[in-house]
């Protein structure tokens, strides 16, 4: 299957390294130059700097007169450059959007690009314009082969589709020079490294995200428990949050133990000057165990002042259980509590039910917007080493909807990778108490 990396449209430093690394690795078998609006000076540059023996493996999209100077592998027709220089003996390619136009340029050309084959999580409204019945039949007739590369939505995972319908390849960009998605991290510093803005942080950089933080308290903690948390002043939470804020661009925020009621309303009056990112609240209130961790104003002040700024809270079931006022210990309890809670508060909720079962996890989300229920199950997993798991599931969230995902997507794809972070890491042993997931 052969494998396209396709440029950003703009240039940027080191892309010449970045490409060379990506070929001499194997990452990729042909990389597409494409740069709209480039000067023939700018491309000149970018190909002097990648090493002569590569330049067979790269097509360009743009300034086609170079490949009278540069050996370049392959020209890609485009509207902007849709003729070949004379006594060019390289690749040729273009892009199709239709099963009938790839059809008529079937043999006009050594491969063909058709897209958009699927869904993209990264260009809002970009969807896939064939199902996989008209590609399959399409495939039947020959239409589709090995010299059609699929394009649009396309990544590692999904690879091994692109092959079974029919296509000779995939094309992709995002995948080799992605922008990570951008969240802003709220909470504690755990100093053993297994929970808090430690695995928030590592979580989202294992989803291939960027984790900026704002610490909310100090703790002195390890694997056996916490000796002593040191609060930070809330006009510093406040810097923190506004120093991010002003500069990245951060797309959804995790929220996580707040120490105190100051924190607390620091944290929303200067979210509010923020109001459209979505925020993913894991009220840290309970532990997992029962245990109260919080003072009952600060929970007080959570419940009227931070959960209504939410998209979501996740709170395990011992916390539910507080929020809901009554004892839970069936899934229809679970649900009932889910919606009584979401209206209340006025936001999405995820119940982590993992204490409702011996041998089966039951998590359950009420989608405010929709009035729906979504439940997902999942066998428990025999280990010593949960240290932290709430605390990544609400940043893996805050990470997939900073992807693009719909609230349900990404509940149910960090679900996945918190299991796989458990299995991955049963057999550790780290600290003498609950030890730490395996993020990577």
């Amino acid at each position: 299957m052969i494998i396209i990396a396709i440029t950003t449209a703009s240039f940027f430093e080191a892309e010449a390294a970045s490409i060379t690394a990506i070929l001499r690795q194997g990452k990729a078998d042909f990389i597409h130059i494409r740069k709209p609006g480039s000067s023939e000076e700018e491309m000149e540059r970018l190909l002097g700097a990648i090493p002569s023996d590569l330049l067979q493996r790269v097509t360009l999209h743009d300034h086609f007169a170079l490949s009278e100077k540069f050996p370049v592998g392959g020209l890609h027709t485009n509207s902007r450059n849709s003729t070949v220089p004379s006594g060019f003996k390289g690749r040729v390619s273009t892009s199709c959007h239709s099963i009938e136009e790839l059809a008529q340029k079937k043999k006009r050309y050594d491969y063909l690009f058709l897209s958009p084959i699927f869904d993209s999580i990264s260009k809002k409204g970009y969807h896939a314009a064939f199902t996989h019945h008209q590609i399959s039949n399409a495939a039947k007739e020959g239409i589709i082969d090995r010299n059609t590369i699929a394009l649009g939505g396309v990544t590692f995972e999904n690879l091994p589709a692109v092959e079974r319908l029919g296509f000779g390849g995939g094309a992709m960009s995002g995948e080799f020079w992605p922008d990570p998605a951008q969240i802003l991290t709220i909470a504690g510093s755990d100093s053993s490294a297994g929970a808090g803005i430690q695995a928030d942080i590592k979580t989202a950089a294992s989803l291939k995200g960027y984790a900026a933080s704002v610490i909310t308290s100090i703790t002195a903690q390890n694997t056996t428990g916490v000796d002593s948390i040191l609060p930070i002043p809330p006009e510093i939470v406040a810097a923190q949050i506004r120093t991010v804020l002003n500069d990245l661009s951060i797309s959804a925020i995790k929220i996580g133990m707040v120490h105190n009621s100051g924190i607390v309303n620091a944290i929303v009056d200067t979210l509010a000057q923020y109001p459209s990112l979505p925020i993913v609240c894991d009220p840290v209130m309970i532990s997992t165990s029962g245990s109260r961790l919080i003072e009952e104003d600060t929970a007080e002040t959570i419940k009227s002042r931070l959960f209504p700024i939410s998209t979501l809270i996740t709170p395990n079931l011992h916390e539910a259980e507080y929020l809901y006022g009554k004892k839970i210990s069936d899934e229809e309890q679970i649900k009932e509590a889910a919606r009584a809670m979401g209206r209340l508060y006025g936001t999405s909720v995820l119940i982590k039910g993992g204490h409702l079962s011996d041998n089966e996890n039951y998590d359950t989300l009420y989608i405010l917007p929709k009035d729906t229920i979504a439940t997902f199950h999942g066998e428990k997993i025999a280990s010593k080493n949960l240290h932290g798991t709430g605390c990544s599931l609400s940043s893996a969230i805050a990470t997939n909807i900073a992807k693009g995902y719909t609230l349900e997507d990404a509940v149910r794809l960090s679900k996945e990778y918190i299991t796989r972070s458990i299995l991955r890491s049963a057999h550790w042993k780290i600290g003498k108490g609950n030890g730490p997931l395996s993020h990577f």
